[in-house]
């Protein structure tokens, strides 16, 4: 996506936390074990988390003990995420800023980075050379993903993708599960000089829902949101005769594990 679509799509997040917090997916608990893991006693230093939205990371991590710094440009979110951490007694562990990557100071350093479905929005001509700056030189950062693709098991994924190839107008179907591939990241990170990608996992689930709650889901994401209502909705009605009442998906996540390159500069910074 260009520039001006990566900005309109991310502004979508601005509104609509209630739903997003009650339909999008938990990360696995797997996940959580293997950053602590991997991290060591650094996930009890410092550690920052990049769009943090309702805090599908951040109270597992804090759970954990893990002392976060949050930056989540939607209030919305943060109201809700802050609400979260003080019901489970976690609002003491955890910094909320309403801000975006780009606006957190490039003095300081973190043991730990973690970003939780948002990274794909932060400035791409920026991001890597941010984040090595960002994090100690022996520092980890930890980017994941969820997604989903409808079960072929289960519907009839032809149907589906002539339906949207001929009134989707743009928008994608979920025949292909195009939100947890960390591939374009993976490429760029190999192309930044100052750090290393350490290790790749992905985590599978099933997830099964009602279908007038994955439509609900559909729209909490940024295509959907940001898409005329006279070419969403009826697409949608058309797509629930093909689905039936529930809904079968193929959950995904995936996982990059993130270190600063062996033999890179890092420049001394304030803490």
């Amino acid at each position: 996506m260009d520039a001006d679509d990566r900005i309109t799509r991310a502004k979508s997040f601005e509104h609509g936390a209630g739903e997003y917090e009650r339909l999008r997916p938990e990360f696995p608990t797997q996940l959580f074990e293997d950053i602590c893991a991997s991290a060591g006693p650094r996930i009890h230093g410092r550690v920052l988390e990049v769009g943090a939205g309702t805090g599908r990371a951040t109270l597992p991590l804090a759970r954990r003990g893990a002392t976060i710094e949050v930056v989540e440009p939607s209030g919305d979110m943060l109201g809700i995420l802050a609400s979260r951490l003080q019901e489970e007694a976690l609002s003491g562990q955890c910094t909320l800023t309403q801000a975006a990557f780009e606006d957190v100071d490039a003095t300081h350093a973190y043991d730990v980075i973690v970003s939780a479905q948002s990274f794909h929005w932060t400035d791409p001509t920026t991001r890597w050379s941010r984040l090595a700056s960002l994090i100690r030189a022996d520092g980890r950062a930890y980017l994941f993903w969820n997604g989903w693709q409808l079960a072929p098991q289960a519907h009839d994924v032809a149907a589906v993708r002539t339906l949207y190839s001929d009134h989707g107008c743009g928008l994608q179907p979920d025949v292909e599960d195009h939100r947890a591939d960390g591939s374009w990241a993976e490429s760029e990170i190999a192309a930044e000089p100052t750090l290393s990608l350490v290790d790749v996992r992905t985590y599978e689930w099933p997830w099964r829902l009602p279908v007038e709650d994955y439509f609900t889901l559909l729209r909490t994401t940024s295509q959907y949101a940001v898409a005329e209502a006279g070419v969403r909705e009826p697409l949608l009605k058309s797509l629930g005769d093909l689905l039936g009442d529930q809904v079968t998906l193929n959950g995904s996540t995936n996982l990059l594990h993130i270190a600063a390159r062996e033999g890179a500069p890092h420049a001394a910074r304030t803490v």
